[in-house]
């Protein structure tokens, strides 16, 4: 298995790739210790924090392409200065592997942080840095952000630890603090296009996926035909809603059995804005004929009216990630956009 570099954030890129050519002309100690990769989920931060592991450790600083004995260990998960951690296995006896998801808990407990320590604290076996990825360090414990504070308070030295996360508001401002920030934005419609080709879509799939996918390739593989049929289903359900109080309810129940998938709230926040941007005559492509028609309608809409939605939107977004009763949130969000109308 080789390593590829990964697609988009060419700055971060480029920044990462002078970072590990100065910390070769000096050693891993000019390095900084500590880094939090944050930004949208499915936008590559992991894959970058892998690459970049894979460049810290090759003997030719990433020159071979990926494909050198160290940057294939790296790319199998299997190097002995390189190791990933996160929310353990739902099932405890499930295989990882480096190239596919299995289901994991919600949360990063104490004992993954001590067992990261642990790992981290031994000298490196080749040349570079002894390096550990967190990734979805959003969802550590208070209990395990601590424990990791006196390693990133007293750095080792030999050895860095990249955070991978979607959610940085909520991890401790101490640990955040300690971390050098990476701010991962979504990709272009054209990068996410090419990583779905790249893994066997059509170009036109390819195409018509990204153009839903918010910047996200996580979210573009959900856009398969049935994926963006559901999305049409609930857009079309969420603009009933707003015109119908009998169809509120069955909305509320539809959206709270979605909400561990998160993707559905967020759908509606972007069909909300892709509505703001017609109406002020930047009608985006869309791919449904019915929500094609709907963003003709939305361009001699009111652009405060639909801001003031969009802002609804979001506040509910931000109280369902904050835990509050989802259904309660969600039906007053759809008796407010019904109040827009009125």
């Amino acid at each position: 298995m080789s390593l590829r570099e990964p697609v988009g954030h060419d700055a971060i890129r480029a920044g990462l790739k002078s970072a590990a050519a100065f910390a070769a002309s000096g050693g891993s100690s000019q390095l900084h210790h500590a880094w939090l990769f944050a930004g949208p989920a499915g936008v590559g931060k992991f894959l970058t924090a892998r690459w970049w592991a894979s460049i810290l450790k090759c003997p030719e600083l990433g020159a071979c392409g990926g494909t050198c004995a160290s940057c294939r260990l790296v790319a199998g998960a299997v190097h002995p200065d390189v190791f990933e951690t996160g929310p353990a296995p739902k099932d405890k006896n499930a295989v990882q592997s480096a190239d596919e998801e299995i289901e994991r808990k919600r949360l990063v407990g104490i004992d993954q942080s001590r067992a990261l320590i642990q790992r981290l604290t031994l000298r490196p076996t080749r040349p570079g840095p002894r390096i550990a990825i967190m990734r979805e360090a959003g969802m550590m414990t208070p209990e395990a952000q601590n424990a990791l504070l006196k390693i990133l308070e007293e750095p080792l030295g030999f050895a860095v630890i990249i955070l991978v996360t979607d959610n940085p508001g909520a991890m401790l401002p101490t640990v955040r603090s300690r971390c050098r920030h990476l701010v991962f934005g979504t990709l272009s419609e054209d990068e996410v296009a090419a990583v779905l080709v790249d893994l066997g879509r059509s170009e036109a799939e390819a195409r018509t996926a990204a153009a839903c996918s918010h910047g996200s390739v996580a979210r573009a593989l959900d856009y398969d035909d049935e994926g963006l049929a559901g999305r049409e289903l609930v857009l079309l359900a969420y603009e009933a809603a707003r015109r119908d109080p009998l169809a509120i309810e069955p909305l509320v129940h539809a959206l709270v059995e979605r909400k561990e998938s998160g993707y559905a709230m967020s759908d509606i926040l972007e069909w909300q804005l892709a509505k703001v941007r017609a109406s002020l005559g930047r009608r985006p492509p869309e791919p449904s004929e019915p929500l094609g028609r709907a963003l003709d309608e939305a361009a001699a809409a009111d652009p405060a009216v639909l801001i003031g939605e969009a802002e609804t939107i979001e506040r509910t977004i931000v109280a369902l990630s904050r835990n509050a009763n989802a259904r309660l949130v969600i039906r007053d969000l759809l008796l407010n956009v019904r109040a827009f109308r009125l």
